[in-house]
């Protein structure tokens, strides 16, 4: 299965295909897209859409992955222009009739450390460890340990439903 995993953020989108089998996530390939800071926030938006609509039509992705969201009391304003570029994604999926599903970042860092709070930089060391090379940036570690999220819960699902 094709899955895509996507770590939203305005100036940083990080974002990987994977193919998974059982709890086996393999990387085929990881990207960010970086719109232009100078640009209004809607042309932003439409940026990451275009981009990752030309991976989802390359890729074919038969699952997307997304992060819940999450943002500091201190940030209110971070959680409004996430929850839109969240809306993006959910956007893309929808139009592709394509399955989304979403997770916490602390059951994603759970599902791949063993502990939910970690920081991104221990899930981008672990997620190196796992795949045997480096990621470009946190971002893609991110979308990566959203997939192994995935993995877990989709193989957990078949052991409780007894069709494993």
């Amino acid at each position: 299965m094709v899955v895509l995993g996507v770590d939203v953020g305005l100036r940083n989108c990080g974002y990987v295909i994977t193919a998974v089998k059982n709890l086996e996530v393999s990387l085929i390939k990881e990207g960010q897209v970086k719109p232009d800071p100078k640009r209004k926030l809607p042309q932003k938006l439409n940026y990451i859409f275009e981009n990752l609509k030309k991976e989802i039509l390359e890729y074919k992705p038969q699952v997307i992955v997304v992060e819940k969201l999450y943002s500091h009391y201190r940030h209110p304003t971070t959680l409004g222009v996430l929850a839109q570029v969240r809306g993006v994604v959910v956007l893309l999926a929808e139009q592709e009739k394509t399955e989304l599903f979403e997770y916490s970042p602390t059951r994603a860092r759970k599902a791949f450390l063993g502990r939910g709070n970690v920081n991104s930089q221990q899930v981008k060391k672990m997620a190196e460890n796992v795949i045997g090379k480096k990621f470009m940036s946190l971002h893609t570690a991110d979308a990566f340990s959203l997939v192994v999220a995935f993995s877990h819960a989709q193989k957990l699902n078949r052991l409780l439903s007894g069709s494993d």
